[in-house]
């Protein structure tokens, strides 16, 4: 198995233990069937720095969906799921409780939330956000 599909089974064990009855895909589906729901996606990086050295980093993007971009109460529950302290949604503390994203990494931190609201994806509206987690690995 290749050091990017430990960081991706990393995250995912993360973010299944820390945020409750969470779908995880591992690259970006047709169709998002039951909510809450996250993508998660590789960022570009420069090779000659990202593998410098005895470690490596990296970013990947957090799609988070949390409803239906139909649900009256879905810019209501955005916030459960931003805000770091909501035990059992908070996709923050997911990652705080689990930096080294179940022993994958040496240590990572989410960076940035960004595309708050409802947006649509695979045909479909949605409401969620993109949380950018940044991440660092020894390599031997």
């Amino acid at each position: 198995m290749s050091n990017f599909s430990d960081v991706l089974d990393g995250l995912e064990t993360a973010l299944k233990n820390g945020i409750t009855g969470l779908q995880v895909y591992k690259g970006g589906p047709d169709d998002v069937k039951s909510f809450p729901a996250a993508i998660l996606l590789p960022e570009p990086f420069d090779p000659r720095l990202a593998f410098g050295g005895n470690s490596w980093e990296g970013e990947i993007r957090i799609i988070l969906l949390i409803s239906s971009g139909k649900d009256e109460n879905g810019w209501a529950q955005l916030w459960d799921y931003i805000d770091p302290t909501t035990v059992t949604k908070s996709v923050i503390k997911a990652i705080e409780d689990d930096r080294d994203l179940d022993a994958k990494v040496d240590d990572s931190e989410i960076t940035r939330i960004e595309n708050i609201g409802r947006r649509e994806i695979g045909g479909g509206f949605q409401f969620g956000f993109d949380a950018l987690l940044h991440y660092i690995k020894s390599v031997g």
